[in-house]
């Protein structure tokens, strides 16, 4: 888990377990900000902002979890993906990768 993506899906989940009106309560304020802020806050907070607004749409409750799970899978890099990763670009490095 990335630190920064970590600690706000961290403080997203604890929102949603303890006081899940507070994720409509900032839904609400974002969606009330002048619209070059609103922007702003769409671009540079893309995967919550856009999981707040999965929460406060009228989908199931089931389908709402997995959308918004599956974003913050994605977002944090799935499972094993940094490793991968890692391990592609080293072996790419050592030259031992076609």
């Amino acid at each position: 888990m990335r630190y920064p993506f970590g600690v706000l899906w961290v403080v997203f989940a604890v929102l949603w377990i303890a006081s899940s009106s507070t994720l409509g309560h900032i839904y609400d304020w974002i969606v009330g900000l002048p619209l070059v802020l609103e922007v702003i806050f769409w671009i540079v907070f893309l995967p919550w902002v856009g999981s707040l607004y999965i929460w406060h749409s009228d989908l199931s409750l089931w389908l709402r979890i997995i959308l918004i799970a599956v974003v913050a899978v994605a977002t944090t890099g799935g499972v094993g993906a940094g490793r991968t990763a890692r391990r592609q670009w080293r072996d790419y490095a050592r030259g031992t990768r076609v």
